[in-house]
């Protein structure tokens, strides 16, 4: 059993825009997570966020493919337990934290963000790859829709910004 998340977003930004939002350390952060990216095929880096029940905050990356203002792929890995998958779904009970507390999950997919520019802007196409096993397909469910929440909602804000203050 394996899985892969597709998401794709059109945006009223020119490619650049939304390169600089996947690939600026800082601008990425503000969307995603802290992290230490340097762009460059075959670097290392983390996202970081604070640690929660069943998660150390830490997500290993490294960069596999990168096609200047087109495309960016990274390994992005960590490990969790079944409580960090419950707690992103939004679930909070006992009971459930109680059967899911030996749960183990490793997360070893790839991350990719696609660029393709239209006349009204530009289409971001995201593809998370490498769930394998029903573990895992059970946590990318939950990743997908976390994955809905930053590149629908927290995205769009700080494009809207970057947009802004590129207009001033």
């Amino acid at each position: 059993m394996k899985r892969t998340i597709h998401l794709n977003k059109m945006y009223p930004y020119k490619p650049e825009l939304l390169w600089q939002a996947l690939t600026d350390s800082k601008l990425l952060g503000k969307w995603f997570m802290e992290n230490d990216m340097d762009p460059v095929a075959g670097n290392e880096f983390t996202f970081r966020m604070v640690p929660q029940k069943g998660w150390d905050g830490i997500t290993y990356c490294t960069i596999t493919e990168l096609d200047n203002q087109h495309k960016i792929a990274y390994t992005y890995q960590g490990f969790a337990s079944g409580e960090k998958t419950l707690a992103c779904a939004g679930i909070h009970s006992e009971l459930a934290d109680s059967a899911a507390k030996g749960i183990f999950a490793e997360l070893d997919t790839v991350l990719k963000f696609t660029l393709e520019p239209t006349c009204g802007g530009t289409i971001l196409k995201m593809e998370q790859s490498g769930y394998k096993g029903l573990k895992m397909v059970i946590v990318s469910l939950v990743m997908g829709m976390g994955w809905k929440k930053q590149l629908f909602k927290k995205l769009p804000v700080v494009l809207e910004k970057m947009a802004q203050s590129a207009v001033l």
